[in-house]
């Protein structure tokens, strides 16, 4: 019995020690990017919006009676890709003929690390894809994505981390959104207050609304503009399709070169609703040195105007305009439409003051990857000194 043991013993051990390898492989594997890409910034409190002029996206915005100008659109949405091993319940023709039925102009099929091009011919196509796979879902949605960035912080992030990752994404697409970042708190409302360099927030998906983590941007100077998407995961449940969508405004051909630029511009408005149907419209959106107006086409339930730190400041009932007088402590004033159908979610008017983006600090840089260098370098020489150790023995 013992001489039994003592020869099932000899492949245990052998096969314990190949799995602690792979283990250890696979720990060393996924800690490249945090060693030799990871950069510390110089970051720094940045100021609330400030100064005498104020910037209005809509300023340039039409609001006609047919709204024909302004495109219903989705840049977040999942179907069967990497043979079936994400999470997309439907092919990806029925993503597209179930958004078109719906009236959408952009039909973004953002599947995990991959750009699909099936309906490239499409006047609305964007592409697009789903960024990350972290274990802690902190995602990006690249609109007008050139290529797939592979590079992940998989396991946990710091601030830096969160920084290094947005920046490296940024010059590969032409709108970069931080997506969902309520579901599973992928980013704290205190990242806000630091990270920037990008274009949009995710404020509207199925899972969560973010309008915390958009309060806190916009209330530390960041110009962070609404994206509203699905998210969804299967076309065809009505409960999380055709829910969250973005309105652009791209009166011209409404091509991909139009309807990024409108994004970047803030040029939309995202919509809570359900089957891609909205009963209410603006038809003014106006501000003076003095007096920000909004009017809609119909009489809503209500209109409300929220400000610095999240900040309710004026509400109007059972009405179809609101006007606000401006005042000196505002630094920026988004507004929410709701009827019982519909929620808008307009994009703020703020004072048009800039905040510098973090800049990265060589020195420490270098410092924090000298380290990394140094826990290579004794993991090497450790596993080497037990390798000598069996020779010998």
């Amino acid at each position: 019995m013992i001489q039994t043991i003592k020869k099932l013993s000899k492949p245990m051990f052998f096969l314990s020690t190949i799995i602690l390898y792979i283990i250890l492989g696979f720990i060393v594997i996924t800690s490249v990017p945090y060693a030799f890409y990871t950069e510390i910034y110089d970051i720094q409190k940045p100021l609330p919006f400030h100064g005498n002029t104020w910037l209005n996206p809509y300023k340039s915005c039409s609001f006609d009676n047919d709204n024909a100008g302004w495109k219903k659109s989705n840049f977040h949405g999942h179907s069967k890709e990497w043979g079936g091993l994400t999470d997309g319940k439907t092919d990806k023709d029925v993503f597209f003929k179930k958004y078109k039925s719906m009236g959408y102009h952009s039909i973004g099929l953002s599947n995990y690390q991959f750009i699909s091009h099936d309906f490239a011919k499409d006047n609305g196509f964007v592409p697009c894809y789903e960024h990350g796979y972290n274990v802690w879902k902190r995602h990006h949605v690249c609109i007008g994505a050139q290529h797939v960035v592979w590079l992940d912080f998989i396991w946990g992030q710091s601030l830096h981390h969160k920084q290094t990752m947005i920046n490296i994404l940024k010059p590969t697409v032409q709108v970069l959104a931080l997506a969902h970042p309520k579901f599973r708190n992928s980013f704290e409302p205190e990242d806000f207050i630091y990270l920037s360099n990008y274009d949009c927030i995710e404020v509207l998906n199925h899972y969560r609304t973010s309008d915390i983590h958009w309060d806190s941007a916009l209330s530390n100077g960041h110009k962070a503009w609404i994206v509203a998407d699905d998210d969804t995961h299967n076309v065809l449940d009505s409960g999380e399709t055709g829910v969250c969508w973005t309105m652009i405004y791209a009166p011209n051909n409404g091509n991909q070169q139009e309807i990024t630029t409108a994004l970047k511009n803030g040029q939309a408005f995202g919509v809570q609703g359900k089957q891609g149907k909205m009963d209410i419209f603006p038809t003014l959106i106006h501000l003076t040195d003095s007096i920000y107006s909004i009017t809609m086409m119909d009489t809503v339930e209500s209109i409300t105007m929220i400000g610095q730190n999240g900040k309710k400041l004026a509400i109007t009932l059972n009405s179809n305009h609101l006007d606000y007088i401006l005042k000196k402590t505002d630094t920026y004033i988004r507004a929410i439409i709701k009827t019982p159908q519909t929620t808008i979610w307009l994009n703020p008017i703020l004072r048009d003051s800039q905040t510098p983006i973090p800049q990265k600090n060589d020195l420490q840089t270098i410092l924090y990857r000298l380290l990394w260098l140094i826990v290579y370098t004794i993991i090497i020489v450790l596993v080497w000194k037990k390798k000598s150790r069996k020779k010998h023995s």
